[in-house]
């Protein structure tokens, strides 16, 4: 059986090299499974963060909130000046009238 070619196998290959220049495949799955952690504890955390800090910037990790701005940079600088890594933190607007969508 011969292996495919063409634009699709060079795309296949592109992202397989992407991939080992991120870590590897294990890497990419871990850090996947890191992110859902991080977005269950927002949602944990969503209902009484934004009764406390209506449409203003959070930044949440899996111990709790860390920092609260006016802004998504505020927030940023701050968990940056404590020296938590961006990947180990979920930033989001607390929009106290998100828009409807309607899909």
């Amino acid at each position: 059986m011969s292996s495919p070619t063409g634009p699709s196998s060079e795309l296949l290959d592109q992202a397989c090299a992407m991939i080992e220049e991120m870590g590897g495949a294990r890497v990419l799955i871990d850090d996947l499974a890191k992110y859902q952690q991080l977005r269950i504890r927002m949602g944990e955390e969503h209902a009484g963060l934004i009764e406390q800090y209506p449409d203003r910037w959070v930044a949440v990790g899996l111990d709790g909130l860390l920092a609260v701005g006016d802004s998504e940079d505020e927030v940023f600088k701050a968990i940056d000046d404590r020296g938590i890594p961006r990947s180990d933190a979920v930033v989001e607007f607390l929009d106290t009238d998100p828009p409807v969508l309607i899909l």
